[in-house]
């Protein structure tokens, strides 16, 4: 056996968090149909859902006994045009266009239940960062990734208590389950052409090897590497909620970070293919067990409603401490998975912000007429825009309704439409994943959100 040890090496890492979860990093925030009709706007400070529970427990006091079911649909869309090149960059890659088309499913229980003027309880199970993608195994992009899916649920219990007649103060104990999986094509001849260049075949070529120059760009020889992981951590939130008069209040609210310190199997398979160079190469087929650290960042809101006789203004300031993520690196005792894991996936992201303006309009007792529009910054630096990750800025137009069935039961729906986005790329991963993504990535993202609640 050759000691072997190419200059191709792939680092199939970014798939474990490859999800189209817009701007806001790999967070969802369609959680409450009532709160996606106005763009989020009342934010902190929003006081007519049992979602209070999560995103400001302090306006617990404000919401009275109440529980609530949503179910979101989000729809995401995303075209690369360009070109997809290996080898030296000169060879085209063959395979369908990179295209995800994704439709997920998010459902949300909130609860609230007030013990006396002073103290309340609530508890939810969200699920913030539950999202998929799939490009496929045949797509030019399959060395980046191809397909992967996000599990992050949230189960929280919540507490407010009055500090006095203008302040109300909140806590939220979070405890999150994650589960990450995903697929990421192994660009085997690649790899065996960048030994070659490298001197590393000895007195062989690649065409000895059985893998013929020819094979440059095609999928006959790639391997896959799958990776499985999941763990449960526990974070916190805190709020205050302010009565400015009686028709105003100032809401703020803070959201810790959690540390995942995901764990699970690794799988690397080669096809017969290629298994003379893999042999040689020491690259055996191999399942082990493997281990990546995700940070989920803390988050903070600032927000204010200003009530009138029968509609209201709301704003929300959100920031997002993105700049906790700047690379993923995967540990495992396996020399097969340290090898091709070596290099770790820079995305050196910033911090974000988030702007959104709203309203709400009582058409009548039963109707309740909600719209708003929010930016959210990106916090995807040029430089690191990513076939998984492409999202630029995002625009939000949002709008909803509100229907009491009656004195106690209310439906809610909110409809989000993100215009469209399109942002370069320029993915040149051909030292590390023998792969390199030049074009335009284009993206668009439609929300759909019921909910029902009921007073009690």
């Amino acid at each position: 056996m050759l000691s072997l040890r190419p200059a191709l090496w792939l680092t199939p890492l970014s798939f474990f968090i490859a999800s189209h979860a817009l701007s806001q990093g790999y967070y969802v925030d369609e959680q409450s149909a009532l709160r996606l009709g106005d763009a989020f706007s009342a934010g902190a400070a929003a006081i007519d859902d049992a979602s209070t529970a999560y995103y400001n427990p302090a306006a617990m006091l404000k919401v009275g006994n109440q529980w609530g079911f949503n179910a979101s649909v989000i729809h995401v869309r995303s075209d690369f045009d360009g070109m997809a090149s290996t080898g030296d960059g000169s060879t085209a890659i063959l395979g369908k266009p990179a295209r995800a088309n994704n439709v997920d499913v998010l459902p949300t229980f909130y609860y609230v239940q007030q013990l006396n003027d002073n103290i309340a309880f609530g508890a939810f199970v969200n699920a913030p960062y539950a999202t998929g993608t799939n490009f496929g195994k045949q797509s030019v992009g399959r060395y980046h990734v191809t397909q992967s899916e996000i599990t992050g649920i949230n189960t929280g219990l919540s507490m407010a208590l009055k500090a006095n007649d203008k302040i109300n103060l909140g806590a939220s104990l979070i405890i999150q389950y994650f589960d990450a999986n995903s697929d990421v094509a192994i660009n085997t001849s690649a790899i065996c052409y960048g030994a070659e260049a490298n001197g590393d075949l000895g007195p062989f070529s690649c065409n000895d090897l059985g893998i013929a120059s020819t094979s440059l760009g095609s999928n006959k020889h790639d391997g896959l590497f799958v990776m499985r992981g999941k763990n449960t951590a526990i974070g916190f939130s805190a709020g205050a909620l302010i009565d400015i008069t009686k028709q105003s209040r100032l809401g703020m609210s803070y959201r810790s970070r959690i540390v995942q310190d995901l764990r699970g199997k690794a799988s690397v398979t080669f096809p017969s293919s290629a298994a003379i160079f893999t042999g040689l190469a020491d690259l055996p087929n191999t399942t082990a067990t493997g281990d990546v650290q995700m940070v989920i960042p803390e988050s903070a809101n600032i927000s204010y409603v200003h009530d009138f006789s029968n509609w209201g203004i709301q704003t929300d300031i959100g920031w997002t401490r993105w700049s906790r993520f700047q690379e993923l690196a995967i540990q495992s005792s396996n020399t097969t998975i340290t090898a091709l894991t070596e290099i770790p996936t820079d995305y050196q992201w910033d911090d974000s912000y988030r702007l959104a303006l709203g309203g709400y309009y009582t058409l009548s007792p039963q109707i309740t007429l909600r719209a708003g529009f929010a930016i959210d910054q990106t916090p995807i630096p040029d430089s690191k825009t990513k076939l998984d990750f492409p999202f630029d800025d995002y625009h939000a137009l949002s709008m909803g309704m509100s229907y009491a069935l009656n004195s106690s039961l209310t439906l809610d729906v909110g409809y989000q439409h993100t215009l469209q986005q399109k942002r370069a790329l320029d993915q040149n991963e051909l030292t590390s994943s023998g792969s390199r993504l030049n074009g335009n990535v284009t993206t668009t993202v439609h929300s759909l959100a019921l909910g029902v609640r009921r007073a009690f």
